[in-house]
């Protein structure tokens, strides 16, 4: 899954992971150092490849959901994933 670590990453210092991006999002926080590689997999990572991720990183459809919601949408709202989560 490439396309993850490439699109989280591309225009930052330091990169993460998806393990570790994985993490982040399970915990239910925010970690400031991985702000932008966060927005960036919520507003940049094509739906299906996020759908991917979270089912290779066993990452509920409940989970991602609220993450999102808690954390995302504010700033970084993305209408395809809404849509994905309203059809479930």
């Amino acid at each position: 899954m490439k396309t993850i670590d490439t699109t989280v990453n591309i225009s930052l210092k330091y990169s993460v992971n998806e393990k570790k991006l994985s993490e982040i999002i399970k915990s239910g926080e925010i970690e400031k150092k991985y702000l932008a590689h966060i927005f960036a997999f919520f507003a940049d990572v094509p739906v299906p490849d996020m759908m991917a991720f979270i089912k290779k990183y066993d990452i509920s459809q409940s989970l991602i959901k609220k993450y999102y919601f808690k954390h995302v949408k504010k700033f970084y709202p993305n209408a395809e994933l809404e849509n994905v989560f309203s059809s479930k």
